[in-house]
């Protein structure tokens, strides 16, 4: 079964309920990218190193609305 987009935005809603901690968020998207890496569309092997690259600098962030806005549209995808 391929990790879909509801899956993502389940394990980025878990995390950010603890709070948003923009590395642990990066951390995260890397260990889903690397378990699920062959199972993964397009869309969501771009959106986990977009969310991965977040650990590369603040430059490269997202800001926690971001965070909500892009768990919004995973739920929507």
């Amino acid at each position: 079964m391929a990790y879909s987009a509801k899956n993502l935005s389940e394990a980025l809603g878990k995390e950010m309920a603890q709070g948003y901690r923009a590395r642990k968020i990066a951390k995260l998207a890397g260990k889903i990218h690397h378990n699920h890496r062959s199972e993964l569309s397009r869309y969501l092997d771009c959106k986990l190193m977009q969310l991965t690259a977040m650990e590369e600098g603040p430059e490269f962030e997202f800001s926690e609305g971001e965070m909500q806005h892009l768990i919004s549209e995973l739920r929507s995808h």
